[in-house]
Formats: structure tokens, sequence, C-alpha cells
């Protein structure tokens, strides 16, 4: 299903219904917030920066030329990338759905836009995040270009400066609010290297409780990822997208937001048992679980189609001419 309006409605009516945010969207929020705070200090503060109008790179508080600052960097940058993997490998894409920038505003951007009731409300909702659009872009400037180009550069300085900020505004503002979630569905590159290091994942959604269920389909709908969260311990697929292939299995696609974890908390509150989804640690059984030994669907179809030609050809030869 699509995302927009259907997962809104159910991802933020559910929310409101409920009340108090969920616990994800606190951890969430705190996670996004910290992680923002501090790529933004570390120009700020000289841990790193490139200087491309005035022509000064700095590493740790120490200006030296740009490839000594590239080859300083390398190292950590190295061991950053090494983190990320293990952490793929053995707990897939939180960081997907818990500390990426533009995944906290994509759902800003939702939020605003189901809170907006009045045209009053979708222009204020607009300007807010423009702002934090803005705010985000800044600090991307800041790594590549000093602020004083707009106080002491050549004209020429100022209007690419002008040009580069503006442009990284507008696109950031066009992506959220044109496509929103829906490039962390099919076009980010990053999500693709996140997601082939994750087939294999010890951590994830798994539908531990089906007895249960309601069968509601919450879960469902308000997958960013257009995934089905109840089949995702059945090394289910899903059609390719974007930049994604045909054949990432649901466990490396999930981002792991837990977003249909909420909303299962939310429609079967008042039930008794266990909530029927869980995320987290996943049982062995489910850790196991061997991908189906099926035909793609490509070579299926094919077979389908030569043996329907081979019994019109066996026909054909049998009638009498």
């Amino acid at each position: 299903m699509p995302l927009g309006k259907v997962r809104e409605k159910v991802v933020y009516g559910i929310g409101k219904a409920r009340g108090p945010a969920h616990r994800y969207t606190h951890w969430r929020w705190a996670v996004a917030i910290a992680f923002t705070a501090v790529i933004a200090a570390l120009p700020l503060f000289g841990v790193i920066r490139f200087d491309f109008w005035g022509g000064h790179y700095v590493y740790l508080g120490r200006e030296h030329s740009l490839l000594e600052v590239a080859r300083r960097f390398a190292f950590p940058f190295l061991a950053v990338n090494l983190l990320i993997i293990v952490v793929s490998l053995f707990f897939g894409r939180y960081l997907c759905g818990f500390v990426c920038p533009y995944g906290a505003v994509a759902r800003f951007g939702e939020w605003l836009r189901f809170r907006a009731k009045t045209r009053r409300d979708r222009i204020v909702g607009a300007a807010v995040l423009f702002t934090t659009c803005s705010v985000l872009a800044a600090i991307t400037f800041s790594y590549w270009v000093d602020w004083r180009v707009f106080a002491h550069g050549s004209a020429l300085a100022i209007s690419l400066s002008a040009a580069f900020l503006l442009g990284m505004v507008l696109s950031l503002y066009g992506f959220v609010r044109k496509i929103g979630l829906g490039f962390c569905k099919s076009w980010c590159p990053s999500g693709v290297y996140f997601a082939l290091l994750g087939h294999n994942t010890f951590n994830g959604v798994h539908f531990e409780h089906p007895e249960h269920c309601t069968e509601c389909k919450a879960c469902d709908k308000s997958c960013p990822m257009d995934l089905k969260p109840r089949a995702m311990t059945e090394a289910s697929y899903r059609e390719g997208s974007g930049l994604y292939g045909e054949r990432m299995t649901s466990f490396s696609l999930c981002i792991r937001c837990g977003d249909c974890i909420a909303a299962c908390e939310a429609t079967t509150a008042k039930n008794d048992g266990p909530t029927p989804l869980r995320m987290g640690s996943l049982t062995r059984e489910a850790r196991t679980q061997r991908y189906p030994d099926t035909t793609d669907a490509s070579t299926e179809v094919a077979t389908t189609k030569a043996d329907g030609a081979a019994s019109a050809s066996s026909a054909s030869a049998s009638e009498p001419s």
C-alpha cells in the first residue's frame, strides 16, 4: 500500500487516541537530536572542517593541508564504518529507524501534515518544516564553507555559497515534502548498504503471539517500508523498489522503527495476553528460519508458459489433418 495518507491516518490516528507519545517516539527523538547535536558540534569546535572558501582545513583543532586532513580522518572514518557493519550484521537497520536525521525530519513532516486542519495550520507547518530543513542544511554547510564568506567574501564567493546553501535547503525540503519516508523505502543509498548487511540479523520484529492477533492489519498499514511485519520470520521478500533489488528479505529491509509495534500495542491494549508483535532479540527458531527454496517468480512464469506451449503443440499434432 502507498505511504502517505493511509499510513499517516493509522500511525498518527492511533497516536492521538493513545495520548502520550509511544516510548519509541521518545527514544527516536532523543537519539536523533543527540546525534544531530554531535554532528553540528564537530565543525563548530574545530574537530573537522573543510573550508573551501578560505582554504583552511582543520582536524582536531589544528590546521593542515587538505590531503593531510583527509589522511588523518581516514582511520576514524573507516572505524565508524566498521562499527556500522557490525551493528547492521547483528542488530539490523536501527540506524535508519532511530538515528538518521532525515528520517526524523520526514516523520516530523508527517506529524505536521496530520495536525494541519486549516489553511493557517498548513502554512505554519510548512514554515516550521522549512526552518527545520534550513537548520540541517546550515549544519552541512558549516563543514565545507566558513560562514564569514558572507561578510568578507567576493561577490562570486558569496553568490556560489548562497546558491550551495539554498540548494541544500530546497532539496531537503522538497524531498521531505514530496517523498518523505518513501526516500527510505526506495532511494536511500545508505539504506541499501545497510540492507545488504542485514540478511541474517539477530534482532528484529517477530510475530511471537499470533493467537492474540485481531487481524486488524494496522501493522501492515503503518510500515514505512511497505513490509508485512507478521511475516517477518517467514523469510518473506518484498518486490524491488527504486535502488532496492528484487530478492532482499524483509529482515534486511526492515528499519526497526517500531511503528508496527506501536500500532499493535495500541490496537490490542484492551485484550488479555501479550502483544502479538515484538521487537528485540529474535528466538533461535526465528533466527534460523531458512529462506524459501522456491524458484524465482520470473523463472516460474517462463516455465509455465513453456509447459503451456508444449501442451498446445501436442494438441495440434494429435489433431487429424
